[in-house]
């Protein structure tokens, strides 16, 4: 599995310089759904991981009672100079080394990260085969925050935010709501939460908008219950689709916005109903 291959080679090379595209490589994916991933999988990005457990390296060290100095530590597990690896130390333990070391602190149960779901996702939750679908251009208004540093940030927050300024919103009759997914670096991006709108004639003084072109999408839908946090439904979701679906299909991730689709099938004042999750695709170049 591609998230067990690349937690196989973090662990291999936590004293060695390693990057995203080596770690992707490794686990045969591209960059930017392998970092996609690996965030549904663990809840952290690739390099927060491959950080976290050089930390709790170095933490074993400190509790092992061995005369190691911070800025040998420091350099061998990837800091540029022992103020960065304090400031890691502490944020990560809730205390810089040197007083971790002098109180003889142990946090074991933080030094493994398991994963929060089966890569292969519980039967019903993902159909196999995906609507390929081709879409018109559509507009949407609203607003966006960056995520996937390792941040606390909460979609359910931001949506909360919109919904509050829907009235403001000179919104389309269709009543549909979008959350799009644009794309940043590997390690992060940006989320939109928005509403359909037929024109971006006026926009809200503090919202945004965006026309979203013309495309091919591969379309799955799923049911939000209940019985768990959505964020763990979706996650479900997003490790089915990148991690098993699209790198066995016939299919490529696109150069444009993915995105969640809410219609009338959803209920938002109890977050349940159907939701499409909505993959722009182009089709695989025939090998030669």
């Amino acid at each position: 599995m591609p998230i067990n291959k690349a937690i196989s080679f973090i662990e291999q090379n936590l004293g060695h310089p390693i990057t995203l595209g080596e770690i992707a490589e490794r686990s045969g994916l591209s960059p930017y759904y392998f970092a996609r991933l690996f965030r549904s999988a663990t809840g952290k990005t690739v390099m927060g991981y491959l950080r976290h457990r050089r930390l709790t390296e170095a933490a074993k060290i400190l509790e092992s009672g061995q005369n190691a100095s911070l800025i040998h530590l420091a350099l061998d597990y990837g800091f540029d100079s022992q103020e960065a690896f304090t400031r890691a130390f502490k944020k990560c333990f809730g205390f810089p080394p040197g007083q971790y070391r002098a109180n003889g602190c142990s946090m074991g149960h933080k030094y493994q990260l398991p994963l929060r779901h089966p890569i292969i996702p519980d039967p019903g939750v993902l159909p196999m085969e995906p609507n390929i679908v081709k879409k018109e251009a559509f507009n949407v208004i609203g607003m966006s925050d960056d995520f996937g540093q390792d941040n606390n940030k909460s979609v359910v927050d931001l949506w909360k935010a919109v919904g509050c300024r829907y009235p403001e919103i000179d919104h389309s009759n269709n009543g549909r709501a979008y959350g799009l997914c644009l794309k940043g670096s590997p390690e992060s991006f940006t989320y939109m939460a928005s509403f359909e709108v037929d024109n971006l004639s006026t926009i809200p003084s503090g919202m945004e908008g965006l026309a979203v072109d013309a495309a091919e999408y591969a379309v799955f839908t799923f049911t939000v219950n209940d019985k768990s946090p959505i964020g763990d439904q979706f996650s479900k979701v997003y490790q089915g689709i990148w991690g098993n679906w699209l790198p066995n299909s016939d299919y490529e991730y696109a150069d444009t916005p993915d995105f969640e689709l809410y219609d009338d099938r959803f209920d938002g004042s109890s977050a349940t109903g159907e939701v499409d999750i909505w993959i722009p695709v182009t089709k695989k170049a025939l090998s030669t």
